[in-house]
């Protein structure tokens, strides 16, 4: 039985009395859903941590990262409607493309003093989760390459559109395995005001869960990822994570797909060994379910979990395995969720500024496979 105790319930009064975060909210990560903890930290917290954040954006100490869409879905993308007043602001603790400490951990910005208790709150739940989802490779100390987090502003209008946070090291190209780490376990701590109405002022986190949780672990099997969804049928009536498995050897590294055995023991493979190619990821559901996957039966089954955005998955159509859940972003609620199994978006902020501090939870990348020898 999964057991969490929090023992850094208030940010700013490390004494006051402990909170448990439930166990169905373990169970809920742990098969592919969206943990929804509301009251998290209280109201005066949410306004301490608001008000720095607000305070640093409007002394210009934010990163606009040209990431949110506004007015449509091509958003920043557009370059004519470009508007860094709306886009996607962050205001992070480590800047990858220049290697070196960003904004968040200084000391002499803002009220250093809240972020580092806020700090304190995370790294205790990294820890516990660590320990009951059995990911020890999470509880590591801070650092660039082992968490993420930040404070983030979406500005009236913007969105954020459809995605996962991470991805297969073999579905990224030759950078696939370059990175020492991975995303494990996203998060979430929303600071908005107490009167956020998600139906006049939207900026909901709409999630895209299976319509039957999973029956096993999703995200990561033995350091390979997931990469999609068997769906259940009459006869097999479980939701099945499919693994790419990339290191089955050969000089350019061969892979092959597989589930969970029913006893959760060991791998069953649903395809034959084939050439590593990004180009097989790019396309729909339509490749792997017919050319890849032997038995008919199981390929037609079988679903991406984020399909790639072609012509392809345009024609053949979305997921029927699916369905939505939208999370408005009431201040002090935690969301949490497995970074490689759960598509998610952020719908149209419509008229408020939306703040939340957020990041990942990161654990090491599996080894990089080359000529049939696993390379440290």
């Amino acid at each position: 039985m999964y057991k969490f105790t929090l023992y850094l319930v208030s940010i700013l009064h490390t004494s006051s009395a402990l909170s448990v975060l439930p166990e169905s909210a373990l169970n809920t990560i742990d098969r592919g859903g969206i943990a929804i903890v509301p009251n998290f930290i209280s109201p005066s917290e949410v306004s301490r941590l608001r008000s720095d954040a607000s305070n640093l954006y409007n002394d210009g100490n934010f990163i606009v990262d040209a990431l949110a869409g506004y007015g449509n879905k091509a958003g920043a993308r557009d370059k004519a409607k470009f508007d860094t007043s709306k886009d996607r602001a962050v205001f992070p603790a480590y800047i990858p493309s220049k290697h070196m400490d960003g904004p968040f951990v200084s000391p002499t910005l803002g009220d250093a003093d809240g972020r580092q208790s806020l700090t304190r709150l995370i790294s205790a739940l990294r820890s516990d989760l660590a320990k009951e989802l059995d990911r020890p490779g999470i509880d590591t100390p801070f650092g660039g390459d082992n968490h993420e987090i930040s404070y983030t502003r979406f500005g009236a209008g913007a969105l954020l559109a459809r995605h996962v946070d991470e991805h297969h090291e073999e579905v990224k190209g030759r950078a696939g395995w370059s990175r020492p780490t991975r995303r494990s376990i996203s998060w979430l701590i929303y600071l908005n005001d107490e009167d956020w109405d998600a139906n006049s002022d939207g900026g909901c986190l709409r999630t895209y869960e299976r319509k039957l949780p999973s029956a096993f672990k999703v995200g990561s099997r033995d350091g390979d990822l997931q990469i999609g969804w068997l769906t259940p049928t009459a006869s097999d009536p479980k939701e099945r994570p499919v693994f790419l498995d990339g290191r089955r050897g050969g000089i350019s590294g061969k892979c092959a797909l597989y589930v969970d055995s029913d006893d959760g023991q060991r791998k069953a493979y649903l395809t034959k060994e084939f050439e590593s190619d990004p180009y097989l990821f790019l396309t729909s559901d339509f490749f792997i379910q017919n050319l890849l996957i032997q038995d008919h039966a199981l390929g037609a089954r079988f679903h991406y979990l984020e399909q790639p955005k072609s012509a392809l998955t345009a024609y053949f159509g979305a997921d029927s395995g699916e369905t939505f859940k939208d999370v408005p972003p009431l201040g002090g609620t935690l969301v949490a969720f497995d970074s490689v199994a759960l598509p998610h978006e952020v719908l149209p902020t419509l008229k408020r500024e939306r703040w939340a501090a957020s990041g990942w939870f990161h654990e090491k990348q599996q080894p990089v496979p080359m000529g049939g020898q696993i390379i440290i």
